[in-house]
């Protein structure tokens, strides 16, 4: 058929539209996204996860609520069948889900505690001992090169988490069932998941329309340690693959919130699932607390301390009975019926000390499993046998961190009895100082009723430098550290913590001609005594917050100087300032050898 020449003039515009359409399609798909990366400073690299970290891919990474952990000992996986079974490091589960997941490397036993229950695991052992009775276990720890490992099955069990293994990017997922999480899906055809919150920033992965995110809404730390405000545009998510980074809001869609562990419940092994965490309730049900301790160190001395009464303001008593034996496999005691019962006729409360004497037997004691077993019996039988109220301990010798968790150990195990017998328990510790964060002042706050700290001793009794016992500022700076932490020392609540003040004082000594300092401990009256009788000038230190005083004498052909920081009414009236100031749970003084009616008269305006 012959085409008209409109035809061809038809045919040949179509033809130009399509080739024009094409070129700007083109145009649009290629050169304009290039010019606007460009112009925008938009990286397109995609760099992958373990590349961009410098990782080892073979090395499983760990991600907890939104956060890659580093520097941790990572997760174990072992294939089995094909299928990968996962384990926890015990350090982990300690450092950042319970911290009293305590390992006893002389026993071989991880232990786990609550408020009333003591569980023992032993590697590759298909039972474990909940407070001594054997429970039969889905799946053991291992032991692995020396290092411990809990499999998720039993992590599953004891704690509101739930953990997820995601090969493919070796990423093991944790997230707090009791934790809201909010997710969305990806609108677009393909979204940039960013390394940090900017267009310039590299891309760790690119995902589809339809996959799914956590968002982590509010959040400015990232992975590359970005602290700055977050970009508007963005929001920090999490991938199903594990992978965190920031993704453009406007490129997800159908956002929900969701608590997991309102759809996803597990199995637990005790009645509940465990937070170790928080404070949890005390035995003490009483007001504040005026305690003092009675030093006793042979059994004849307590009838003679019955010779003279407590002090009506008193709540309160606590004789040295039980000290570590040499060997540091048991505990001495010099308790006495007869005295319980005559502080309980006076309304004076009993709780002993037990204390360890010296660092050997705090190394020997606190490190030996069977040690510690059975001086927690002995203790319970002295409960039943003396009719004790409460338990203070008292180990102060610790030279090594790592027989910190040791003690912490040991008062987890103690308590539970107490508790179960309704026994307060209460422990003693120095004034927190950076080198001594090891004793972990915070999780012993966790574990019993009552911290003491004892804030005196500022010039301990070898010290070659003249000083006071507790000065203001001292006593404030450990009361503060106390109720706020040094890290990694938390803190211990106010309602928890005991001021412990002196009652005696420390008489310096010094030989003009050499230099030498002495000492000598001795109480207020006595001490006040020999200055006078020497002629001392008392002046009040306001900064120290006591009496100064300084004498010469002359002494076996030497000239010497004595010096002392007063501890009197004044001076614990202005402790009592801090106690109060500070809402504390109570005093406790050392030592009821050293009391005199002025120090009892400021301490009844209070009790």
């Amino acid at each position: 058929m012959k085409k008209f020449p409109f035809q061809k003039v038809f045919i040949t515009l179509i033809l130009i539209l399509i080739a024009f359409t094409a070129v700007i399609y083109l145009f649009a798909q290629i050169i304009i996204p290039h010019v606007r990366d460009v112009f925008s400073n938009e990286n397109t690299t995609v760099v992958d996860f373990h590349t961009h970290f410098l990782l080892d891919p073979d090395v499983t990474q760990l991600v907890f609520d939104g956060q890659r952990l580093r520097d941790i000992s990572p997760p174990l996986v072992e294939y089995r069948d094909g299928v990968p079974h996962v384990y926890l490091h015990a350090g982990f589960l300690r450092d950042h889900v319970d911290p009293f997941v305590f390992w006893d490397e002389g026993a071989e036993v991880l232990f786990v505690s609550t408020l009333y229950e003591m569980l023992e695991f032993t590697p590759d052992s298909e039972f474990f001992l909940m407070n001594g009775s054997p429970r039969p276990l889905e799946d053991a720890i291992i032991e692995r090169d020396g290092d411990v490992f809990v499999p998720v099955s039993l992590v599953h069990g004891l704690y509101p988490l739930n953990v997820e293994y995601l090969p493919e990017y070796n990423i093991v997922v944790i997230i707090s069932l009791q934790q809201a999480q909010t997710t969305a899906t990806v609108a677009v055809n393909r979204a940039n998941i960013r390394y940090w919150p900017a267009n310039n920033a590299p891309i760790t992965v690119q995902l589809t329309h339809g996959e799914e995110l956590v968002l982590f809404l509010g959040e400015d730390f990232g992975e590359d340690g970005y602290t700055g405000d977050s970009d508007p545009d963005y929001v920090r998510v999490r991938t199903a693959a594990g992978l965190l980074g920031y993704v453009l809001i406007s490129e997800i869609e159908g956002l929900s919130a969701t608590i997991p562990g309102d759809s996803l419940r597990r199995e637990t092994v005790l009645r509940d699932f465990i937070d170790n965490t928080i404070h949890h309730p005390r035995v003490w049900t009483g007001g504040t607390v005026n305690l003092i301790w009675e030093s006793v160190y042979v059994a004849d001395a307590n009838r003679q301390l019955m010779q003279t009464p407590f002090h009506p303001s008193l709540t309160a008593v606590s004789p040295t009975w039980f000290r570590i034996d040499e060997a540091g496999t048991h505990l001495n005691s010099v308790a006495s019926r007869e005295y319980v019962d005559w502080a309980h006729s006076q309304d004076v409360l009993v709780w002993p000390l037990v204390f360890d004497v010296e660092r050997e037997r705090a190394r020997l004691f606190l490190t030996d499993r069977n040690a510690r077993r059975h001086a927690i019996n002995q203790l319970i039988e002295f409960v039943e046998i003396y009719n004790f109220d409460g338990i203070n301990i008292d180990f102060e010798h610790l030279f090594a961190a790592d027989l910190g968790p040791y003690k912490i150990q040991f008062l987890r195990e103690l308590a539970i009895p107490m508790r179960q017998r309704g026994i307060v328990l209460s422990a003693a510790v120095k004034v927190p100082l950076p080198e001594t964060t090891f004793y972990r002042r915070d999780l012993i706050g966790k574990t019993v009723d009552f911290v003491m700290v004892m804030a005196y001793d500022e010039h301990w009794a070898t010290s070659d430098v003249a000083g006071p016992v507790a000065s203001l500022p001292w006593v404030r700076r450990g009361v503060n550290n106390m109720l706020h932490g040094i890290s990694p020392e938390i803190g211990v609540p106010s309602e928890r913590l005991i001021l412990g003040m002196p009652f005696y004082n420390r008489v310096w000594r010094e030989v003009v001609s050499t230099g030498a300092v002495s000492q000598r401990a001795l109480g207020t009256n006595t001490t006040r005594t020999f200055f006078e009788e020497r002629g001392v000038q008392w002046v009040w230190d306001f900064e120290i917050g006591s009496y100064f005083g300084e004498v010469a004498d002359f002494e076996d052909g030497e000239t010497v100087i004595y010096r002392v920081w007063l501890e009197d009414a004044r001076s614990i009236q202005e402790k009592m300032h801090i106690f109060e100031d500070n809402n504390l749970a109570g005093v406790a003084v050392w030592s009821r050898l050293f009391s005199i009616d002025e120090f009892w008269e400021v301490l009844q305006n209070y009790f």
